[in-house]
């Protein structure tokens, strides 16, 4: 009984550390980089669309952020703590990021753009982690596809395929309203079987 209640007394102290960590060292510099997806339009036209798939300042400043302040502690703390840091930066971005996609407005390109964005962040994190992200990403891609999409009818189809299991029936209907070519009307009419 005393070896359990110290090893988790330990454990807590740990996670508590790791916390503060984050909340003082990492959070405060990670959260205005993500911020800046808000700043940028997102009803874009076929040229931003091609220039940013040339080179994407948020993209590559996030990527800036994360060499420069989280992988470096890599060679500082034991590995199981710098897997706890890296999982909890990793889920506050993708909670922070989910928070502002849900106040900007996009056209379909823009919706593009994000899923593109999306892929290319989940293909680097997953070069520094030894761990599978893309479950703290699952809500984000699906919202991605869904402001990637041509047609509202492509919603009701993918909903039925039964892949949209992270998001309800609202939230759906709310990542649709983003989309500044979709009429509201036309919106609300639509079957989403979830």
């Amino acid at each position: 009984g005393g070896f359990c209640k110290q090893w988790y007394q330990r454990r807590v102290r740990v996670r508590k550390a790791e916390q503060n960590l984050c909340k003082a060292a990492i959070f405060p510099k990670l959260h205005p980089v993500v911020a800046e997806f808000a700043g940028s339009s997102h009803a874009i036209t076929e040229d931003q669309f091609y220039m940013l798939e040339v080179e994407d300042p948020w993209l590559q400043e996030i990527v800036k952020v994360v060499d420069e302040l989280i992988v470096p502690l890599k060679s500082h703390l034991k590995e199981p703590i710098y897997d706890s840091v890296l999982a909890m930066s990793i889920s506050e971005m993708s909670e922070y990021l989910e928070k502002l996609v849900m106040t900007c407005s996009f056209n379909q390109l823009g919706g593009l753009q994000f899923d593109k964005r999306l892929r290319s962040l989940l293909t680097y994190l997953s070069t520094i982690t030894q761990w599978s992200i893309r479950e703290k990403f699952t809500r984000l891609t699906q919202i991605a596809l869904i402001l990637s999409m041509e047609r509202l009818s492509e919603v009701s189809e993918y909903c039925s395929s039964s892949m949209m299991g992270c998001l309800s029936e609202g939230e759906i209907r709310q990542c649709l309203r983003l989309r500044t070519d979709f009429r509201k009307e036309e919106i609300d009419k639509l079957t989403i079987d979830v």
